[in-house]
């Protein structure tokens, strides 16, 4: 033990140091300072390897590895595996066991944490007892096609034969379901000569890729949260380009154009990053080192008002039909609601999620339709549903990819009597009904 703790004193004199062992066994509670944070490694922990650095600390696990790690100042244990932090009145705590194939876990402590209910901490004594959280596992792989999970995400990297790759990363919760995710390559010429370059604009190298996503054998196009693409490219392919005006664009399909996303751009390892929500055609292009700052802006991600918000008089909107506001702020942008028409009577119901909207054979991502704010606020919102051969009548309360059903449990008379309107209800299939937990009934007396 001696030597452990002189061996923890030579960390905390260093930034950045490796402490590495087959097995480093803490026989006593044992402190370390990460930053400005002090932190405890309780008694009984057993690690492979452990590095302290400015803002955080790793620890190498595996089969037999098992740790606690306490802060009695109730710091935030961020860390890069999702595991539960149990925090209390007196201290915060994260436990973790090692597997047969090992772990490597990183906690960035920050700020304060948050009282969780039922926690720990009022009892003292010796922080054992907490239940070992579940590690969630990223599917991960080398072929160009993942399956993603709702709990995990996925990545996947496609490798090209010109030394290349493209990347996609999905974060937990992205998708609603497990969906296979695939990133296929095809010649420039086969894309490019149906959807014409930007002017000034070439695809770096011979490729242009194709990002597609399935779930129950039904495309999936869009994405609840962010994912992150990276690509790369050789010198060789930028040979007369300027490298620093390289952007990832890609195919819209409702202007028929491409469009660049916001890149960043590392020159360093001949890198570029950019964030997307939906899958379609993707391509670097590159301009001119001639051109340079000559080029005209291109059109982003974010496009103008006028771009991408038709006039009023430019659409018509029919039974059945889908529309969104892409110009909305935040993840309103994504929100799409099909149509119901019933006389002079407009009504609007949002698409609950992608997995909701794929699980209608009939409707197509490619037929929504962009509208302006005041052509959606035209729309009344239905709430109320009733699933095919079923005879309930529900109220529905989304919330985010998921939400609340009640069912109306009334008679007709009941129903008018609280000012509901029999034309708003929607009929829905059990895949849609269903992605709604069910609440309390909603009862008239």
């Amino acid at each position: 033990m001696r030597k452990i703790l002189i061996l923890i004193l030579a960390l905390l004199l260093l930034p950045v140091l490796a402490l590495a062992a087959n097995d480093l066994t803490f026989s006593t509670d044992t402190s370390l300072e990460v930053g400005s944070y002090t932190l405890t490694i309780l008694n009984g922990a057993t690690v492979d390897e452990m590095t302290i650095g400015t803002a955080s600390v790793t620890f190498t696990l595996s089969a037999n590895s098992g740790l606690t790690l306490r802060s009695n100042d109730r710091v935030n244990l961020t860390n890069n595996l999702n595991l539960d932090i149990s925090c209390g009145d007196a201290y915060s705590q994260i436990n973790i066991s090692g597997n047969s194939l090992g772990s490597t876990l990183t906690i960035t402590p920050s700020g304060t944490c948050t009282s969780t209910s039922g926690g720990g901490g009022g009892g003292g004594g010796g922080g054992g007892g907490a239940a070992t959280p579940t590690i969630t596992t990223v599917p991960t792989t080398t072929t160009g096609q993942v399956t993603a999970t709702a709990s995990g995400g996925g990545k996947t990297t496609l490798t090209t034969d010109e030394s290349t790759k493209a990347v996609v990363e999905l974060p937990a919760n992205a998708v609603s379901a497990s969906t296979v995710v695939k990133v296929d390559k095809t010649a420039k010429a086969a894309v490019t000569g149906s959807r014409a370059l930007p002017s000034g604009r070439s695809v770096v190298g011979s490729y242009v890729y194709d990002f597609t996503a399935t779930a129950d054998n039904k495309t999936v196009s869009s994405f609840s949260k962010t994912l992150t693409l990276t690509f790369t490219y050789t010198d060789a392919q930028i040979s007369g380009l300027d490298e620093s005006g390289l952007l990832v664009y890609y195919w819209k399909e409702s202007v028929s154009q491409w469009t660049a996303l916001p890149t960043t751009v590392n020159a360093v390892t001949n890198t570029l990053t950019a964030t997307t929500n939906h899958f379609t055609y993707f391509s670097i292009l590159g301009r001119s080192a001639e051109a340079g700052a000559e080029e005209p802006a291109v059109e982003t991600e974010t496009p103008t008002t006028e771009e991408t918000t038709p006039s009023t008089t430019e659409i018509t909107i029919a039974d059945g039909d889908l529309i969104r506001n892409p110009n909305a702020s935040g993840l309103a942008q994504f929100d799409v609601y099909i149509v119901k028409l019933v006389g002079t009577k407009k009504f609007k119901r949002l698409i609950l999620s992608p997995h909701v909207f794929n699980s209608y054979g009939h409707l197509s991502w490619s037929n929504i339709k962009d509208v302006s704010q005041s052509k959606i606020d035209e729309y009344t919102v239905s709430d109320l549903v009733r699933a095919q051969n079923d005879t309930k009548v529900y109220k529905l309360t989304p919330a985010g990819d998921t939400g609340q059903k009640q069912w109306l449990n009334m008679t007709a008379v009941q129903f008018i009597s609280q000012n509901y309107d029999a034309d708003s209800i929607y009929t829905i299939n059990n895949t849609d009904r269903d992605a709604y937990e069910t609440g309390a009934e909603l009862i008239f007396y």
